[in-house]
């Protein structure tokens, strides 16, 4: 395991096994946020969605009609199930364009400030060092972060510290606007 994490390599797992039924579990939930961050912060330029998992993000925004700002939109999971879910979602509601990536968002594959807006959807939560991948999140852009996490964690405090803005809340998550 990399850099000794044990937090990651475990939800590696769970995502892989799971990878089959999570649309049908949390397309909703997930809806739900999307809606909420992207009225605010709506996509353009070059995009990274760092946690893409099957690519839900990608068709909330073919089915809003939100793609025509996006220059490229990277599609980066740590489970290459994910990933390979997301392709098809690519290939439907951008007409190809963009990538998908297996990595990891301790350690983003990216150039610094690539991105003009960074989109992490219920990750933090899930990673060893929480700080570590926001400053990774923040390396790459060169626009907001916008990411969620679950009301019911402590970590709402961590973002606060490092700057991040509740921009928004869902039934579940709160939103913030890190930069």
């Amino acid at each position: 395991m990399e850099g000794g994490e044990k937090k990651g390599h475990i939800i590696r797992e769970r995502y892989e096994a799971t990878a089959e039924g999570y649309d049908s579990l949390y397309r909703a939930e997930q809806f739900e946020k999307y809606f909420v961050a992207l009225r605010k912060f709506p996509p353009r330029g070059k995009v990274l969605d760092a946690g893409c998992g099957t690519g839900l993000l990608i068709e909330f925004l073919g089915v809003q009609g939100l793609t025509s700002n996006l220059d490229l939109y990277v599609c980066l999971d740590y489970s290459w199930e994910m990933v390979w879910r997301a392709s098809s979602r690519r290939r439907v509601f951008l007409n190809g364009r963009g990538l998908q990536v297996m990595g990891n968002v301790l350690h983003l594959p990216f150039q610094d400030k690539t991105f003009d807006i960074v989109y992490s959807f219920t990750v933090l939560d899930l990673v060893d060092d929480m700080e570590r991948a926001l400053t990774e999140l923040l390396r790459v852009s060169r626009g907001p972060v916008i990411v969620s996490l679950l009301k019911t964690l402590p970590y709402k405090d961590v973002l606060i510290r490092q700057g991040a803005r509740i921009v928004g809340s869902t039934s579940k998550d709160v939103i913030f606007r890190v930069d």
